[in-house]
């Protein structure tokens, strides 16, 4: 240890990426993120062929319908009155928000409910879910807890307590992954990979719960009926714009294993699901680490109208190209050789799957840490930009259907549609920035 802290003393590069990471608030929140989330992901690398020798592909395709049914439900579990947290200056004003995001959870939480109770069978039969029929009450468990998780993490991302974000992915990785393999072993089938997922998300609430009454107690204090309905009126925008945005935008990432399901069944769910994990899982280490850090430092340039927003930007989606060649499209050119060997002979499909993916995967990894277009007022933006992709990829599922074509080439349809409209987001980011930033420099000129 001592002789690797003389070469790092001695080496001019290591003291040259010391001095840039100290010195630059983004890319520091990135390495404490990341650095966390790599032993979370590594948990989640090392259990995945355990899990895939004890479950089928059709089990891991009711995971996944489970958990894109719940993804496209829960976006409406606080009317996205959480995305809101970063712009107040005072923090009696964000706990207002935080508590008004926890009434509307309950409120939704009770509605959901009933829709499960007296609504379940219809929704069944209209979105083909027979397979998921006798899991349906789950829903309600997830919704609460995903909905009380999101709230709890974005207030976490506000404080820039990136230590406490990390710490909770490692306990959700470990608890999750625990309960799937315990479950598997005494051949539970899929409702041991869908109760692993609930473990994981109460282990990540009660992380944060404890934390934030421990060190946000005085502003918590200050939570008041006129005070939640102030911040209501105030940020009504993000339930007119960005909700709908979020919703269509949700779909049109949950919309392909719905589609899948409908056309192919669930086993191809389930190869579909391993091969977009693996393409993902490599990078998300850091997209997800550096979509959070971005998020709190441009949030913070855009409540203290920096002309820096631009090159924070245009630098981060740079490194993040330079980054997502290689770190992607290796894997999945190695994946039909590997993948039958690693996860067993019966995955075979999901290993060519891997290769059309990459071409979504790629610029998503780029695109989707750095695209925040409702922090620069651009909530109607997104909103169409969504809309039109939700449009796109359902016309590419339909003319799969029409045709009868094969799994592979449909899968391939959908990537390059998704690559077409992930490019088009990055114009868009770029042009919402240089309005921001001509906004802010005839300010200053005045």
């Amino acid at each position: 240890m001592q002789i690797f802290n003389i070469s790092m003393k001695n080496n001019p590069l290591a003291k040259a990426l010391i001095r840039f990471i100290s010195n630059n608030p983004l890319y520091k929140g990135v390495l404490v993120l990341g650095s966390g989330t790599v032993l979370a992901q590594l948990i989640g690398i090392v259990t995945l062929p355990i899990i895939t020798r004890l479950y089928s592909p059709s089990d891991l395709g009711v995971l996944a319908v489970y958990s894109s049914i719940l993804s496209i439900v829960v976006v409406a579990a606080s009317f996205r009155y959480e995305f809101a947290y970063p712009l107040p200056k005072q923090d009696e004003t964000a706990a207002n928000l935080f508590a008004l995001c926890l009434l509307l959870l309950i409120v939704t939480s009770i509605g959901f409910t009933f829709v499960i109770l007296f609504a379940g069978d219809i929704l069944v039969t209209v979105f083909h879910l027979e397979s998921l029929v006798q899991y349906l009450w789950l829903l309600i468990l997830g919704f609460f807890g995903m909905g009380l998780y999101t709230i709890l993490n974005h207030w976490a991302i506000r404080q820039r307590d990136y230590r406490r974000i990390t710490y909770t992915k490692i306990n959700q990785s470990a608890s999750g992954a625990a309960c799937k393999i315990l479950l598997g072993f005494i051949s539970y089938g899929p409702i041991g990979l869908i109760i692993g997922q609930i473990v994981s998300q109460v282990f990540g609430v009660s992380t944060f719960s404890r934390a934030m009454w421990k060190t946000e107690w005085d502003s918590l204090r200050k939570i008041s009926i006129d005070g939640i309905k102030s911040v209501a009126k105030e940020y009504w925008s993000f339930p007119a714009f960005n909700l709908p945005a979020s919703i269509v935008n949700t779909l049109s990432l949950q919309v392909p294993a719905l589609m899948l399901l409908a056309i192919y069944g669930s086993q191809t769910v389930g190869l579909y699901a391993l091969a977009q994990s693996l393409l993902v899982l490599p990078g998300s280490v850091i997209s997800t680490s550096l979509a959070q850090a971005f998020l709190g430092e441009a949030s913070k340039m855009v409540r203290e109208d920096s002309l820096e927003l631009k090159p924070l930007y245009i630098t981060t989606v740079r490194h993040l190209s330079l980054i997502a060649v290689p770190l992607i499209g290796i894997p999945a050119l190695l994946a039909p050789i590997v993948v039958p060997i690693i996860f067993g002979e019966v995955w075979i499909d999901a290993g060519w799957y891997c290769l059309p993916l990459a071409l979504m995967v790629i610029p998503q990894f780029v695109v989707s840490p750095t695209s925040k277009l409702t922090i620069y007022g651009y909530n109607h933006w997104m909103l169409m930009w969504d809309i039109t992709r939700v449009f796109g990829i359902l016309v590419g599922f339909y003319v799969s259907q029409l045709f009868g074509l094969p799994v592979i080439m449909t899968v391939t349809i959908y990537a390059l549609i998704m690559f077409a409209m992930y490019l088009f987001l990055i114009i868009l980011n770029l042009k919402a920035i240089s309005n921001f930033t001509q906004l802010v420099g005839s300010y200053r000129t005045e």
